[in-house]
């Protein structure tokens, strides 16, 4: 007997924690009704209320519902941000540990290998593969872009230094190991690193880091992917492949450490960017053979540059001196040393009327040497210093019509040359009065 009251219980206890519960009422409840209405037990008027009564039960029931699917819906949809982390996962040491087939890719990988020396080793003598993509760090350019792009506080050279170190320490271990590490570098600055672990197998992983611009701190976000991942995980392991195979073998062979070495950019003639220096200079230095074509096309850009204030120096070639002679027939094959010295002289005149207009700040030395390199100097002194500051340069080459022209910045290389050459020509030449240079010959 206690054992029927304890299964009634149970079944009691069961229908009330029931979900449908509410539906069974309903049931029960609008079939009694329904039978005692056809029976004509209950009149019209109470079967009335009783069905505007299980309509409501019916709405309620609709709530609940509608509820449950709800939560049901949120609780299976995934969160779209709960991908990407601010750090690498804690179980990526011991992937990369166990793994098989590695990839990595990023920019200099200097804490990735210095932390994994011990791992590679024994993947490498177990068989394994590993390969590694960095910067070239003989890509000067490619350097200096991403120094400016990875922090603001890194320090020149520094990021160079770093990819030299980790490609150090991966030649170092493959000289010692017989296994199959590959390294390479990029000339391209890739979106994202990269840490690929047996990523053709059934149990692979991609992980990917977004190299931010200016990270504060690591570079975010992190993601990691899996073979379930679809599409992406091909996606991103497919793109890891094709910057490895644009990457060039480590170390360089001597034609590819050429095709790197940085040269100066020459162009025919200077452009723009030579007016907006002249015209926005505080200071100019000239130097040349004769400048007679420079005086003759910007005679109205330097009259007003005197007058505004901007002190400007010319150094010429002597026209009375055997150092004319040498770069008639060096720099000209088709004029004379007399055509030479007469563009020379008329040069002289030119300023020596600029002189006498304006009252301005120029002076002008002659100088008995043939002078090589012409230069034009915006801002080269270090009072005058001014943010369009460049040396505008152009080679005299021998007995050709074409003179190759090339700019040159502050702090980039030979501009400091440039400047002190300049500058010693001028400290060595001889004072010329313009005075006398404006009178008829």
């Amino acid at each position: 007997m206690a054992d029927e009251r304890g299964r009634i219980r149970r079944s009691l206890i069961r229908l009330i924690n029931d979900d449908n519960l509410d539906l069974y009422l309903l049931g029960v409840v609008a079939l009694a009704f329904t039978v005692l209405g056809a029976t004509g037990i209950s009149d019209v008027k109470t079967l009335s209320s009783v069905v505007l009564a299980l309509l409501a039960l019916l709405a309620f029931s609709q709530i609940r519902s509608r509820r449950l699917t709800e939560q049901i819906r949120r609780s299976h949809q995934a969160d779209p941000t709960a991908l990407f982390k601010t750090r690498f996962p804690a179980g990526l040491i011991t992937r990369r540990a166990d793994a098989f087939d590695i990839l990595l890719i990023g920019h200099s990988m200097t804490r990735t290998v210095q932390g994994m020396r011990s791992d590679m080793r024994a993947i490498l003598e177990a068989g394994g593969r590993i390969r590694v993509l960095v910067l070239d760090p003989t890509d000067e350019v490619l350097i200096e872009t991403a120094d400016r792009r990875i922090s603001q506080t890194l320090a020149p050279g520094r990021l160079r230094q770093r990819i030299m170190t980790t490609l150090d320490d991966l030649t170092t271990l493959r000289s010692k190991t017989s296994g199959r590490l590959e390294v390479r570098v990029s000339s391209r600055i890739s979106s994202a690193g990269f840490n690929c672990l047996d990523a053709s197998g059934p149990r692979g992983m991609v992980c990917v880091q977004h190299y931010e611009y200016h990270p504060i701190g690591e570079a975010a976000p992190v993601f990691v992917l899996e073979p379930e991942h679809a599409p992406w995980y091909r996606h991103f392991a497919a793109e890891a492949e094709r910057l490895w195979e644009a990457g060039t073998p480590w170390p360089l062979s001597p034609a590819q450490q050429l095709t790197r070495t940085r040269r100066p950019a020459f162009s025919e003639s200077f452009g723009p960017e030579l007016d907006r220096a002249i015209e926005n200079a505080a200071d100019l230095t000239i130097t040349g053979t004769a400048r007679n074509a420079f005086v003759n096309n910007n005679y109205t850009k330097l009259e007003r540059l005197l007058k505004a204030g901007t002190a400007i120096r010319f150094v010429l070639i002597d026209p009375d001196s055997t150092a004319i002679d040498a770069a008639a027939s060096r720099y000209y094959a088709e004029r004379s040393p007399a055509g030479a010295r007469e563009r020379v002289r008329h040069t002289l005149r030119l300023l020596a009327e600029l002189k006498s207009a304006t009252d301005g700040d120029l002076t002008v030395r002659l100088v008995a040497h043939p002078i090589a390199v012409g230069v034009i100097a915006a801002d080269s002194r270090p009072d005058h210093a001014g943010p369009l500051a460049a040396v505008f340069a152009e080679y005299y080459t021998y007995r050709s019509a074409e003179e190759p022209k090339f700019v040159l910045q502050p702090g980039a290389p030979g501009y400091r040359t440039f400047v002190d050459e300049a500058e010693a020509l001028w400290n060595n030449a001889t004072p010329h009065d313009l005075t006398g240079s404006a009178l008829p010959d």
